[in-house]
């Protein structure tokens, strides 16, 4: 906390000044000639009582009576009359000096109704005088220091206190959130994938608690690509250690039997065509995850498509007393990789016939509503869990489900083949229940 303390603290002391410099220069250049004014001439009711006492006994009694009072007023006061009573020619009455400026600012005065402690009187005489108060700084002030005799440490020191202790208030509001994502993001690092700082935010809403969830959620999407890493490459480990450990025993038989060489050798080319296969399709996969071979410029009929994979399908299924049934004559023009979407509806079309019992068919259907098309695969079968269909589109996962009456062949990578290309297409794949019994399959492709 504490460089942005100090940050916070010198920060909020230079804003004060500036703004306190700038208020005051702003008010004193708008007052400028009000200043000068009160520089030089007092006006405060006292000095307007004051004159008002003068002004009467002038106006009653003449200069004889202010005399008089003046010479009695001397015996009891020591302090000089401050009034100042100047005459047509601009002289004191009692002989004081007046500077220029203070009589000019005075005669100016007259007119202005802000200030009342200056008046012009005329005694019974016909003498006129001018009577006002001079400004502090010259009469008083030429004998007291202008500064006051001690600083106000008090309350320096109270606004200092006051500062400090809001600059550590915020500087720990907003750092002590901070620490929670510097901590989160260490032990993040070092491999602790389930570490989270929303619970640690509290109440708070603001940016940094929009950031604290963001960071959640990154960590959330990271756990879950390093935990299907994870699971995919123990997954492949599995799935060639198979095929594997089948080839070397038949190896090592037909060393001992060799009489059986003719037999070992089909079981060591059917273990090699699997293994071509899985790698194959790991071959696949991986290009389509990393973007590889993903040319989207052709331009093709999509109904033509799937009735051509229809007829593979059915020569496959005839075998296996199952059919495949897709029944749409209209033309759909598609923009996009004919190879990717041959093998992602392909795989579906096989996973359904696979699932689908004897004597059963599969469904297709091909729909366009508003600007996507619709592309259904169902088959005849028991369905699968509603909590386990989010699995089907995951990387090596089969599904041995007490529903299903079939086990499927393969490694349990079409789906997720199909996941990939479809999403290649900025399309959407799901899977879903047939309240009639079966499995769906539905992908939605922007035309």
């Amino acid at each position: 906390m504490g460089r942005l303390f100090w940050k916070i603290f010198f920060g909020f002391w230079l804003t004060l000044l500036l703004t306190a410099s700038s208020v005051g220069i702003l008010v004193w250049q708008h007052n400028k000639e009000r200043i000068e004014q009160l520089e030089l001439l007092a006006d405060s009711p006292r000095a307007d009582m004051s004159v008002n006492f003068i002004a009467r006994i002038l106006r009653y009694g003449g200069t004889p009576a202010l005399e008089d009072i003046i010479e009695r007023r001397a015996t009891r006061h020591r302090r000089p009359l401050r009034i100042l009573i100047i005459n047509d020619q601009g002289d004191d009455l009692l002989g004081r000096s007046v500077p220029e400026i203070m009589l000019n600012k005075a005669r100016q005065a007259l007119n202005d109704p802000q200030q009342s402690a200056i008046q012009q009187v005329t005694t019974p005489e016909g003498e006129n005088f001018l009577l006002f108060i001079p400004g502090r700084e010259h009469s008083t002030m030429r004998h007291q220091k202008i500064f006051p005799q001690r600083f106000p440490l008090f309350p320096l020191f109270i606004l200092l206190f006051s500062s400090l202790l809001f600059s550590a208030g915020l500087a720990w509001y907003i750092t002590r959130p901070v620490r929670f994502l510097r901590e989160a993001t260490n032990n993040f690092a070092q491999g602790k994938l389930d570490t989270r700082v929303m619970q640690n935010m509290g109440n708070r809403k603001d940016e940094i608690t929009d950031l604290a969830k963001d960071f959640d959620y990154m960590a959330e999407q990271v756990q879950q690509l390093v935990t299907t890493q994870k699971r995919l490459l123990n997954d492949v480990s599995h799935e060639l250690r198979s095929p594997l450990a089948r080839l070397q025993v038949a190896v090592e038989m037909s060393r001992q039997q060799p009489q059986k060489t003719s037999e070992l050798l089909r079981r060591i080319e059917k273990e090699s065509q699997r293994l071509d296969e899985l790698v194959g399709e790991l071959l696949t996969l991986s290009r389509l995850e990393a973007g590889v071979d993903t040319n989207n410029n052709d331009y093709f009929d999509l109904n033509g498509l799937i009735a051509s994979i229809t007829d593979d399908a059915n020569f496959e299924a005839k075998r296996q007393n199952k059919r495949v049934i897709f029944n749409n004559d209209t033309e759909m023009l598609f923009s996009g990789s004919i190879e990717l979407l041959r093998r992602a509806i392909e795989n579906i079309i096989r996973n359904a016939i696979f699932y689908t019992p004897e004597s059963s068919q599969v469904e297709i259907k091909l729909t366009q509503i508003n600007k996507c098309v619709i592309i259904t695969v169902c088959d005849g079968g028991n369905g699968v869990s509603e909590e386990k269909l989010a699995e089907l589109f995951q990387p090596f996962v089969r599904i041995n489900d007490s529903k299903q009456n079939v086990k499927i062949p393969g490694y349990g990578l079409g789906l997720a083949i199909a996941r990939r290309a479809v999403e290649i297409h900025k399309g959407s794949i799901k899977a879903y229940n047939r309240k009639e019994g079966g499995l769906c399959i539905e992908v939605s492709l922007p035309s």
